[in-house]
């Protein structure tokens, strides 16, 4: 018995272990993610809002415990310690089911189900602690003595639970109608657990006309996050009544030769492989890298961006998008633009239509409050905040207010200030910034307003969403300093292969007397047009080119006529060249996931 004591810890210690160093250290920004889209306020009428839906109860405690996931380390110590109490409490529902100890791992395969689901954002922590509840309910139901009493008690437990956990009310309805059949096993069993199966059927299309829901969601619902009905979000609710069976079917009672000495070490192994298996289908490990780039933007920290993309090499268009952002704020993209993958238009600009999602609309906002266009950024915050599984987003919010407090929409960046400071976590960042509200001397001596300020556009245009190039173009004009803005209206021009425009806007923008020695991506286009003779030398002769952009474009030139353009001879020695993109790059839908 001491030693099985002792095996158990050490499997205990190992796992729940292992659980906060994954999501500590490899999937941390997913978790911070998270967190930034909701916002949880500590007042009443906070509280009351849950009321809206079925589960207020489990989403009201998982979202409070969420927002520790804003703190380094919260977020896995949060995870571990809720499937820890997952796994004491399976233990503790098999042992009164059976009234003896059922070994220490097959209590965990709750636990592992909930790890691997917990690597979707739309899984949230409340299913689990919904999972927790309906347990408990069901060992307070199995501690109900008088049958008469246990019985009712049961019957008016399923709605209840309904209304504080939701879906995981099933699970409560299926542990207790088993029970009785397989536990209790007295007469007229088998009527009271239709009984039970009648009800769980009826209270959801019974209850959604309080919830304003459709019948599916009824039965499946979750959370407001979870917006897609994916069978592996259901896994951990199942997998507590398939314990509970695995028990019964269990290696003991199966009289395998010598089962003792080998099913631990067999479950072991079955384990690992489930929960590796699980986490490598459920998990986005591309989308961690994406999300990191995000977090570290978000945060003003360009060369980490830049060495995170230098690193990571995704061919994907938000993490170009990032990448691209980097390049321009450290004075880089007319250098290195080529040296990254480029999908075109979309590694500049997030388009905001129905084709894309919440998580990217979300990140569509911060290209515009770099380049200067705050009334832009406003409109993308405002979309992201509404199109946000929960239309609240603690990001959103600070961003919304940083725009108004920039444009001196005083009034309004003190609403968003307002409810940032009934947060536990964002009210001292709330409250920093409230003495910029009515104080022009203060923002006047704020780096970040004034920086802000002085390239916001003098007159704003009516243009649609994703008009990128009026954009740019709207805010050239009214700051001709804004090199950002250059930049990305010259890049805009050559990855969409525009190099009439291209040629145009650099005339126009950034004639010689600005330009200094030419920058290798810009020198590269314009030798195209003179390579090809469109254009003379003669026509450039104010802009300064490197000698040896000269040479390598007469090599390229002949290797391309000599192999007929083939791009693999290319590759190899000018595959970061704007020529070899020019030649070869096909403009197409990108790869957003």
């Amino acid at each position: 018995m001491e030693n099985n004591r002792k095996k158990e810890l050490i499997v205990a210690g190992v796992f729940f272990g292992a659980a906060f160093v994954f999501f500590r250290f490899y999937y941390q920004y997913h978790l911070y993610f998270i967190e930034q889209l909701q916002i949880f306020l500590l007042t009443p009428a906070h509280f009351l809002s849950y009321f809206s839906k079925p589960g207020f109860l489990s989403s009201y405690i998982g979202d409070f415990l969420t927002q520790f996931y804003y703190l380094s380390g919260g977020g896995p110590a949060v995870i571990s310690l809720t499937l820890m109490l997952l796994w004491l409490l399976v233990r503790k529902l098999l042992n009164r089911w059976y009234g003896m100890d059922n070994g220490y791992l097959r209590p965990l395969i709750p636990s592992v189900f909930s790890w691997i689901a917990l690597c979707d954002p739309e899984f949230p922590l409340s299913a689990v602690i919904g999972l927790l509840i309906a347990i408990v309910s069901f060992l307070v139901y199995v501690s109900i003595g008088r049958e008469t009493i246990r019985k009712p008690a049961g019957i008016l437990m399923i709605p209840a639970l309904y209304v504080l956990v939701g879906s995981g009310y099933l699970l409560f309805a299926v542990l207790a109608a088993g029970y009785e059949l397989a536990a209790v096993r007295k007469n007229r069993t088998v009527l009271y657990a239709s009984v039970m199966f009648l009800v769980s059927v009826l209270v959801p299309p019974q209850m959604r006309q309080f919830y304003d829901i459709t019948l599916l969601q009824s039965y499946t619902w979750i959370d407001e996050i979870t917006r897609h009905v994916r069978f592996i979000n259901y896994l951990p609710l199942l997998s507590v009544p398939a314990t509970v069976l695995a028990a019964w079917l269990s290696f003991d009672k199966l009289k395998f030769p010598s089962v003792e000495k080998i099913s631990p070490l067999a479950g072991f192994i079955v384990m690992v492989l489930a929960l590796s298996a699980g986490i490598l289908l459920n998990a986005r490990f591309t989308r961690e890298k994406i999300l990191k780039l995000d977090y570290k933007a978000a945060a003003g920290r360009w060369e980490e961006v830049y060495e995170l993309s230098q690193r990571y090499r995704l061919r994907n268009n938000i993490a170009t998008y990032y990448t691209n952002m980097s390049l321009a704020k450290l004075g880089l993209m007319p250098e290195k633009l080529m040296e990254f993958y480029q999908p075109a238009a979309t590694g500049l600009f997030i388009p905001v239509n129905a084709n894309e999602n919440y998580l990217t609309i979300t990140f569509s906002n911060e290209v515009y409050w770099q380049l200067g266009d705050v009334n832009a950024a406003q409109h993308s915050a405002l979309l992201g905040m509404i199109f946000s599984p929960r239309s609240r987003s603690s990001r959103l919010m600070k961003r919304l207010a940083e725009i108004n407090i920039v444009n001196g929409e005083y009034e309004v960046a003190e609403k968003y200030l307002k409810i940032l400071e009934k947060t536990l976590f964002h009210r001292r960042w709330a409250e920093a910034r409230r003495i910029f509200l009515f104080n022009e001397d203060e923002c006047s001596r704020s780096p970040w307003i004034s920086s802000k300020r002085s390239v916001i556009p003098s007159e704003d245009l009516l243009k649609a969403g994703n008009e990128y190039r009026l954009t740019l173009e709207m805010l050239i004009g009214s700051n001709p300093d804004n090199r950002m803005a250059v930049d990305y209206l010259l890049c805009y021009d050559l990855l969409i292969k525009d190099l009439d425009s291209f040629r145009a806007n650099l005339k126009r923008f950034l004639p010689p007397e600005m330009s200094g020695p030419l920058a290798r991506v810009y020198q590269e286009a314009l030798l195209i047009g003179i390579a090809s003779g469109r254009d003379s030398r003669d026509d450039y002769k104010n802009y300064i080119f490197d000698p040896e952009n000269l040479r390598r474009i007469a090599e390229y030139m002949k290797i391309y006529e000599e192999t007929g353009g083939d791009g693999r001879k290319l590759e190899p020695d000018y595959g970061t060249a704007y020529w070899f993109y020019f030649h070869f790059a096909e403009l197409k839908q990108p790869n957003t996931d």
